[in-house]
């Protein structure tokens, strides 16, 4: 367990502080990020937040009253605000697919899809636990802890989470080298008909294996949050973009549209690589992609090609 990021509103902290001291208990205090312990004085909030995200493993995201954080005689809540910080730590983690725990303190119910921005009506369709700062508190933490110890588990993650139904979740990035390894010895049996836009990914190359990726390419991504194009799923890519770009790095960009979205690589090259950031985490080899998406897919093979 790396760590633990504890997303909350400010006017819930002391329900924040209790979740958050159990874990230390259990994890450790290097395991658990609680933002009012974790951020340095001085440092930028955004950044510190963003790193943090992106380095965990999993995301639990305390739901109070004050969640919402609607004032009085007002109509606007504070998560209509694209800046609202816990918005902005609840849609980073789902950018990153991380495995989110949402949890309901002290009787609060799930808020209304229509209470939520577009953004984050994702989480009305999770099975959140229900915890209450009285006598059976520590009962409900040990469940909360046991899935979250499931779902870190390198050896069974991935290949228990299709049957859960209580919790998204995710791939352990430090096992993604080691479970594309052992896709690519189970050989047929995850390869499915792929969609046309899917079917652009490498998912194998049995006899092509590519060179290695040199390190200034991936210290290159590693400056940009783990991509060569971290906006290659909101923005159409052009010519421009790819210029004095290898083959190699033009192949990597394509095949990191897909590795956004959890895509399984049996090429070992691309699984290595990917590996390397703490985004990736394969769940699948059919990945769902947008039309943006796919349309920088062809304009990057188009760019391989020439």
């Amino acid at each position: 367990m790396s760590m633990i990021m504890v997303s909350y509103r400010r006017a819930d902290q002391d329900a924040a502080r209790l979740i958050a001291d159990y874990l230390i208990t259990k994890y450790g205090e290097s395991s658990v990020f609680f933002d009012v312990d974790s951020i340095p004085t001085g440092m930028n909030f955004h950044d510190r937040i963003s790193n943090a995200i992106s380095a965990c493993d999993v995301v639990v995201a305390i739901i109070g009253p004050h969640w919402i954080g609607k004032l009085e005689g007002e109509l606007a809540t504070r998560l209509a605000n694209p800046a609202d910080s816990v918005r902005v730590e609840i849609e980073m983690a789902q950018k990153f697919r991380k495995p989110i725990f949402p949890i309901l303190m002290n009787g609060i119910t799930m808020p209304q899809r229509s209470d939520l921005p577009e953004e984050l009506r994702f989480l009305v369709d999770y099975n959140a636990a229900r915890i209450d700062s009285g006598q059976d508190f520590r009962y409900h933490m040990s469940k909360l802890t046991s899935a979250i110890d499931k779902i870190s588990s390198p050896a069974t993650g991935w290949l228990l989470a299709p049957f859960r139904r209580f919790w998204m979740a995710g791939v352990g990035v430090a096992a993604a080298a080691g479970i594309a390894a052992l896709m690519w010895s189970a050989g047929p049996i995850v390869e499915w008909p792929l969609k046309k836009a899917a079917a652009t990914a490498d998912v194998t190359t049995v006899g092509n294996v590519p060179p290695a990726v040199p390190a200034s390419v991936t210290a290159r991504a590693k400056a940009q949050g783990g991509f060569l194009f971290p906006d290659s799923d909101h923005r159409y890519l052009g010519e421009a973009d790819f210029a004095g770009m290898s083959k190699l790095e033009l192949r990597l960009a394509r095949n990191e549209i897909f590795a956004r979205h959890g895509r399984f690589f049996k090429d070992q090259t691309l699984a290595n690589y990917f590996s390397q950031f703490p985004w990736y985490q394969p769940s699948a080899v059919e990945v769902p992609v947008s039309q943006l998406e796919e349309t920088n897919v062809d304009t990057l093979m188009a760019a391989e090609r020439k």
